[in-house]
């Protein structure tokens, strides 16, 4: 009698295991319906990242009705969200040759075009409308590209003069000639935020001569005004100066202020080069 109990007992479970919603296969992928990432492959930022994933044991109503709806997310390595929850509804009829039908859920992602390298994070679920189950997962895919420290106030980092604009490495000896063009990047972080994390980030850039005098002077040499759902992380600012043909050797001195006006902060940096 307790073998025959263990036995029903074993095949009510085998059948409720049957009917459980499950996911499979999901996929992050280049393209749409592509082939998984390959390892050591990772998106940059402003890739689109494509994604994607199957349902088994849903229910098919009493004339075939299936009625599943999913939700994804993705979230930067501190786990904050990259954009609202990506819904998708799958609501059709299936006939008797459908029956074995696996749906197939799909989402788009896109990567901010400013955001920090790292390991992102997939959030996604399926909920079957008529049994009310619910399944879910996550999936880890990396991002690279260049990440700049955050600040706890306003700060100027990774400021770098640079021979031409495409150059993507700073110069180790900053001197150049009377005539020549000056090339400078830098990043401002560690501002505040107002409502919808909006941000408004300006700078001025001055040059002093080997005196102290003051040669040059910009305010507001750019201004960066925006709100978005993922809150940038930093603000890249760049610009050049000519250098007159005319001008006296010696060492000069770049000044940078940066402004946040929602956090009312102010940064100031300086960096020397030479004109020789």
């Amino acid at each position: 009698m307790r073998f025959a109990r263990l036995i029903a007992w074993l095949a009510f479970s085998l059948t409720l295991a049957a009917q459980t919603l499950k996911i499979v296969r999901p996929v992050i992928s280049q393209s749409e319906d592509g082939p998984p990432l390959e390892s050591g492959l990772m998106f940059q930022p402003g890739d689109a990242v494509f994604f994607s994933f199957q349902v088994e044991n849903y229910k098919a109503g009493p004339v075939g009705r299936v009625e599943l709806t999913g939700h994804v997310q993705a979230f930067d390595p501190k786990g904050t969200p990259l954009a609202p929850i990506d819904e998708e509804v799958i609501g059709t009829t299936l006939s008797e040759e459908d029956k074995d039908w696996k749906p197939k859920l799909r989402s788009q992602l896109q990567i901010p075009s400013i955001a920090p390298p790292g390991s992102y994070k997939i959030k996604f679920d399926v909920v079957d409308q008529q049994t009310h189950q619910t399944a879910a997962g996550e999936l880890d895919f990396p991002v690279g590209g260049k990440g700049v420290e955050p600040g706890d106030s306003l700060v100027i980092r990774n400021l770098g003069f640079y021979r031409t604009q495409d150059d993507e490495s700073a110069l180790k000896t900053v001197a150049y000639r009377p005539g020549d063009m000056l090339w400078v990047r830098f990043d401002v972080t560690g501002y505040k935020y107002g409502e919808q994390n909006s941000i408004d980030v300006a700078y001025d850039v001055a040059v002093l001569a080997p005196g102290g005098r003051q040669l040059f002077a910009q305010e507001n040499a750019a201004v960066e005004k925006s709100q978005a759902f993922y809150p940038q992380p930093w603000v890249p600012g760049a610009f050049n100066l000519s250098l007159q043909s005319n001008m006296n050797l010696g060492t000069y001195t770049l000044v940078i202020t940066a402004h946040d006006s929602v956090g009312k902060q102010t940064a100031v940096t300086r960096a020397d080069f030479r004109v020789e």
